[in-house]
């Protein structure tokens, strides 16, 4: 009988620890998971090739546009969102139109959220809309060299 109220204790704890928590009022990223995103679209329009990515932290993000790495502080407590200066190289490259609609939406926006695996961030020209992960390879998702500023050996590209 001891081991039976002792396996049915153990079983309620282990379901209460999968409960969430309530997030607390000094945790301003509590409704956002930080970590890794890709986005994959834009405006609406879906990207034929995901290349950018971006790590979420509390006070920041940082990512890869394809062209360039950046930097940016971010405050706010979501679902507002208030975007800093974007720090980067400044590097062109084939996508650099993609880069930039991304960083002016990024810039203009001024919410963000986040719901069953997909983030938005909204409020400027363009949503931005992101799958939360990371690239399945360094060379992207479909398996090709996604680095511009490499040069390309195979396929003339």
């Amino acid at each position: 009988m001891f081991r039976q109220l002792t396996a049915a204790a153990l079983a309620t704890l282990a379901l209460a620890a999968c409960e969430p928590t309530t997030p607390t009022s000094n945790d301003p990223y509590s409704t956002i998971p930080t970590g890794d995103y890709v986005l994959f679209n834009i405006g609406g329009e879906v990207l034929s090739v995901r290349h950018t990515t971006m790590t979420i932290s509390p006070t920041q993000m940082t990512g890869r546009t394809g062209c360039n790495n950046f930097v940016m502080p971010v405050s706010g407590t979501p679902p507002e969102f208030v975007a800093g200066e974007i720090q980067t190289a400044g590097q062109t490259c084939r996508w650099s139109a993609q880069e930039t609609k991304f960083f002016n939406a990024l810039r203009q926006a001024n919410k963000i959220s986040y719901e069953d695996g997909v983030l938005r961030i909204s409020g400027g020209p363009d949503t931005l809309t992101f799958e939360y992960g990371r690239l399945a390879t360094p060379a992207g998702p479909i398996g090709r060299n996604l680095n511009p500023n490499d040069t390309a050996k195979a396929g003339g590209q």
